[in-house]
């Protein structure tokens, strides 16, 4: 199975040999219906990586938005995967979830396998990739449209989490420190203070990337449960997830190895 993310790229290093590409072309390469080739075509359009023709997509005349959207599609992207397969192998059949805004909770997305959840989201990807499914609900979270990062945002975001009670929370960060979770923003970390409120387990899903990364907003550590990562984290933090009993899974390339903190 080729997850949408994976396929954007080869249809990227196609356009890069034939310049264009069909919708049939799409459909023949990666075996997918005409409705999973438009939706594609649509998410590299949106992205400004494209352009839309007659009966498929060219690549634009300047290729720099191109290899920029490449490269943040492969950075990390395998550990991100892995990070993502793990997390999604916590959701049982028929709970609710809600997934964050966050490249690696996109992941967790692509690979869910339970039946019949109930998916709480802001992320306009997560809804792509969820509303190919038949078998579960998607309740989206309105507000405003942040073009440029693709989600909702706005004080009804909080409103509408109010009203929800879910099983799992899975929620990305910008940083993580020794004192907790960091995020550009300071809405960021109120939504994710609801999220966590709303939830009976919080699973955050971080590759190792983020523990030597810096931003601004912090969320306690407090709020978390389960924190997924794809390498072993750097001691200090270590010792405070001890402090605060949170259970580390750590997915690295060859095993999966789940240390509980106690």
């Amino acid at each position: 199975m080729v997850y949408q993310e994976e396929r954007l790229l080869k249809i990227l290093e196609y356009l890069k040999q034939h310049q264009t590409m069909s919708v049939i072309d799409i459909c023949t390469q990666f075996e997918v219906s005409r409705d999973t080739a438009r939706r594609d075509i649509v998410r590299l359009v949106q992205e400004g990586v494209v352009i839309r023709t007659h009966g498929g997509l060219s690549l634009p005349e300047l290729q720099k938005e191109m290899l920029s959207y490449q490269d943040r599609l492969i950075d990390e992207s395998e550990s991100k995967q892995r990070i993502g397969k793990f997390g999604a192998k916590l959701i049982q059949d028929h709970e609710t979830v809600i997934l964050d805004v966050s490249t690696t909770v996109q992941f967790v997305a692509e690979q869910i396998s339970a039946k019949n959840i109930t998916a709480v989201t802001h992320s306009i990807d997560n809804v792509g990739i969820l509303s190919n499914r038949e078998d579960l609900q998607i309740y989206v979270l309105g507000g405003y449209l942040n073009v440029k990062h693709r989600f909702l945002y706005g004080s009804s975001i909080i409103d509408k989490l109010s009203e929800i009670h879910a099983d799992k929370a899975f929620i990305g960060a910008s940083a993580i420190r020794s004192d907790g979770l960091y995020y550009p923003y300071e809405e960021d970390v109120r939504v994710k203070k609801e999220m966590a409120r709303r939830s009976d387990q919080v699973i955050v899903v971080a590759d190792h990337t983020k523990f030597i990364g810096k931003s601004v907003h912090r969320l306690d550590f407090d709020f978390v449960d389960i924190l997924i990562t794809n390498r072993e984290i750097p001691s200090e933090i270590r010792e405070v997830l001890d402090q605060k009993n949170i259970t580390v899974i750590e997915c690295q390339e060859e095993h999966e190895e789940v240390r509980k903190q106690d």
